[in-house]
């Protein structure tokens, strides 16, 4: 019975043994599918890492030029609006050119030009006049 026992024995540990054999050979083989996962893992987050840097470096050089571009704009734009004042001031001149030679070709002809005097001092010069004619004659 003792024989019977220990056969029994025997052969539930060559069972466990079995057992405890294919569960290592499954450990072994999870570690070595784990220390390529892990090796794949490793790879793959530096590649990522990579190529966030990468894009970050781009990022950064296209908000450079962006800002580059509207400060430049900004420069063309208030002188635009310079030269704009400027070619105005020049159309006034050449205006207020054209107006004084005109007067002065009416001087040459011997008259006075209305233009040529501001209406205060032509109102002046008219009220003097008035003081010089003989009665019964009036500027309006």
């Amino acid at each position: 019975m003792l024989h019977e026992t220990l056969d029994g024995f025997k052969s539930t540990t060559n069972d466990i043994f079995h057992s405890l054999n294919s569960q290592l050979t499954y450990v072994k083989r999870l570690d070595t599918a784990t220390s390529i996962n892990a090796m794949a893992i490793a790879i793959l987050s530096s590649t990522v890492k990579d190529i966030v840097m990468q894009s970050h470096d781009q990022f950064q050089q296209i908000t450079h030029d962006i800002v580059w571009l509207h400060v430049t704009l900004q420069n063309y734009s208030e002188l635009y609006t310079v030269i704009r004042q400027l070619e105005f001031v020049l159309l006034q001149m050449i205006h207020h050119f054209d107006g004084l030679l005109g007067a002065i070709q009416i001087v040459l002809q011997g008259k006075l030009p209305l233009n040529l005097i501001n209406p205060t001092t032509m109102q002046g010069i008219l009220r003097n006049k008035s003081l010089q004619l003989p009665e019964g004659y009036e500027l309006l």
